[in-house]
């Protein structure tokens, strides 16, 4: 019998709310089986040119950027619809720009032509539950996507006994993608099946349920092997009813996400993070629907795409995520693992409260929308807020708010106290 991994790290001191509790066992055996002889034979198929390690002891396996698929890989948009915001700066809340393992000076990379693709350790990673939970986001049954945009949410509500722990706002809007920085935090998480996130989801609702781009800031040991914080992107055709290859999931645990950069990747660690009440860094983030694909944009360098085709095989003559995103979301989320009684102790963001704002709450600033394919952004106007656990963690919104910060929100909290 194995047991779900307790983080050995002290929580960060932010008030009383540590709470110990004993992880239940679980059953391991065949899942264990399962999901290495899964990840092992995805790394058979790869063409690799040489394999490097990251400072933290990651390993990365280099493929020629045409490996990834088959036909020719696309180009990203030009460098005039990038529409940085450069201009956001705020004297009265300043911010430096994270940094990932890559971008560092004594990091290896591979021949030119390469891109990198972790290689899983899987003596780190605790493979203790079944394939289909390790891939997914949000482990239950798929959701239709029933409520309207005044009740919000485009997601799942979470399942009794645990389950996803939201602090979210949207706008239901007609876009081609959407664009922010996201503070970089270390949020403490209770056990290894427990996760911690922040980030950013363009989605497309006409089908009937959900499908969706996401890209942000994740921290679980059950998928990066350490107890530290990671660049994650994350896609689903089908309302989250099925994970696997152009189906939908994480990074590049299934077929779907194509690499394009050679420094910045999904899965790869940060550097930097930032300390309450000292330095913050963000990480400006950007998706843009480019010649029939979601491009993403991590700081300043387009990184890789999802394909267009991903969301319409089911030749269905319903608009879909190959077309147009009818809904834009930010938000911090927490998964809370049945594998131990109790709400958890996992906190989210910085771990204080929205209301704690600079420089001790995360944030996300300068949100916006793109409005047309010629890449006109207009500020981010919630419509929409989801506080699924109020005692837990929270969201503070500041739309339109004519500081250098345009649209913004404080989020995050303790978890249980």
């Amino acid at each position: 019998m194995a047991r779900a991994h307790q983080n050995p790290d002290a929580k960060p001191t932010v008030g009383e709310y540590r709470r110990l509790r004993e992880p239940a066992p679980t059953e391991q055996g065949r899942h264990h089986a399962i999901a290495a002889a899964y990840f092992e034979a995805r790394e058979r198929t790869l063409d690799v040119v040489t394999t490097t390690q990251t400072p933290s002891g990651q390993r990365l396996d280099w493929v020629p950027v045409e490996s990834q698929r088959s036909g020719d890989i696309a180009s990203p948009p030009p460098a005039a619809a990038k529409a940085l915001l450069r201009g956001a700066d705020d004297a009265g809340r300043p911010t430096r720009t994270a940094r990932f393992e890559l971008e560092e000076d004594r990091a290896a990379r591979g021949p030119e032509g390469t891109v990198p693709v972790i290689r899983k350790d899987l003596s780190a990673i605790p493979l203790d539950g079944s394939l289909h939970r390790h891939l997914a986001k949000r482990q239950g049954r798929g959701h239709r996507a029933t409520r309207s945009a005044e009740g919000l949410s485009s997601f799942p509500p979470p399942e009794a006994g645990g389950g996803h722990r939201y602090a979210e706002s949207a706008q239901w809007t007609y876009n081609l993608g959407a664009e922010g920085y996201v503070s970089i935090n270390d949020p403490y998480t209770e056990i290894s099946s427990d996760f911690s996130l922040m980030q950013m989801g363009v989605t497309n609702h006409e089908q009937g349920y959900v499908q969706s781009v996401e890209v942000g800031i994740q921290e679980t040991l059950n998928l990066y092997g350490d107890w530290g914080p990671h660049l994650f992107v994350y896609y689903t055709t089908n309302g989250y009813a099925a994970e696997g290859n152009n189906l939908g999931g994480y990074n590049r645990d299934v077929d779907g996400w194509v690499q394009y950069d050679d420094a910045i990747y999904p899965g790869a660690a940060f550097t930097t993070v930032s300390t309450p009440g000292g330095d913050q860094y963000d990480m400006f983030m950007k998706f843009q629907w480019y010649d029939g694909n979601w491009w993403l944009m991590v700081l300043d360098r387009w990184i890789g795409y999802y394909p267009g085709a991903l969301f319409s095989r089911n030749g269905s003559v319903s608009p879909s995520l190959a077309d147009y995103s009818t809904m834009v979301g930010f938000w911090g989320e927490v998964y809370d693992s049945e594998d131990v009684p109790g709400p958890t102790t996992t906190t989210m963001g910085s771990g204080y409260w929205a209301g704690s704002q600079w420089p001790y709450a995360a944030f996300q600033r300068n949100l916006r929308v793109q409005v047309d394919a010629g890449g006109s952004m207009g500020d981010y106007n919630a419509n929409g807020v989801v506080i699924n656990s109020p005692s837990m963690y929270d969201l503070e919104l500041h739309m339109l708010s004519g500081s250098e910060w345009g649209s913004y929100q404080y989020l995050g909290g303790p978890g249980a106290g």
